[in-house]
């Protein structure tokens, strides 16, 4: 296995090597263990990456405080995209971009589940749920940005549907740049703490001998054992365990 070191020059020999062939490359940064570790990385290669992230108004108030201070203790200037018609005032701050987009298709489809089936849309189709406050505000937001390559932080060993990923991936006419897919969780522990960088704070929760592995929407993440994979907590009443972000791209080699 590869010691960190190692693993961390690859890295950045993929970023140096995304940044070089594209002329137009962002950061995606969820705010979770696995994005602070790549943006990171990704800042020491170019420090003016632009850093853009996709929130959801489903999202724990402790992830809107998270970004506002590490945005601010790191200068990520990040660019925040979140489908709302009204932006959250936690996530409220002067030096932290907010762009609000269009809320009227989910709140349509939201109302729909609650009639007909009596659950909130992200229990009655967690799929659509995330198709609409996720994935539809990426594809916006790296269209506004004008990205014509995007970097991850997608590993390898988070999960069984994320083994077969690749450190290229193409996908509606952008370039998926995933540098630190061989970095294990105890790697990328062990990398924050070394650098100095603030968890937040779900990392820290114990609850009932299990912990917060995996971050995302609050409805819709639950801590798990050690034992088990890091997103057995995400959709746990369901066979979901992507939200459709890194859902398989078409193998495109570098």
């Amino acid at each position: 296995m590869k010691k960190i070191q190692e693993k961390i020059k690859s890295a950045k020999n993929i970023i140096e090597k995304a940044v070089e062939k594209y002329e137009n490359v962002g950061m995606a940064c969820s705010f979770g263990k696995d994005s602070m570790v790549t943006v990171d990385i990704a800042r020491e290669v170019d420090p003016e990456i632009q850093v853009f992230s996709v929130a959801t108004i489903f999202m724990p108030d402790e992830t809107f405080e998270y970004i506002k201070e590490m945005n601010r203790e790191m200068n990520l200037n990040t660019k925040v995209y979140i489908a709302t018609d009204e932006v959250p005032e936690l996530l409220q701050a002067e030096n932290l971009e907010v762009i609000s987009l269009p809320f009227g298709e989910f709140e349509a489809k939201a109302e729909e589940m609650r009639k007909n089936k009596g659950e909130p849309i992200y229990r009655a189709d967690p799929d659509e749920c995330c198709r609409l406050l996720k994935v539809k505000p990426l594809e916006y937001a790296l269209k506004d940005l004008d990205l014509d390559a995007w970097i991850s932080g997608l590993r390898n060993t988070e999960s069984s549907t994320r083994e077969d990923k690749d450190p290229f991936e193409r996908r509606d006419g952008h370039v998926k740049v995933n540098p630190i897919l061989p970095f294990t969780e105890r790697d990328v522990f062990g990398y924050l703490e070394e650098k100095g960088i603030k968890l937040h704070p779900w990392y820290k929760k114990d609850i009932d001998g299990k912990r917060y592995r995996s971050l995302g929407c609050a409805p819709c993440t639950e801590p798990v054992s050690d034992d088990g994979s890091e997103r057995e907590g995400r959709w746990s009443w369901c066979e979901k365990t992507e939200c459709g972000i890194h859902n398989r791209c078409p193998l495109y080699s570098e």
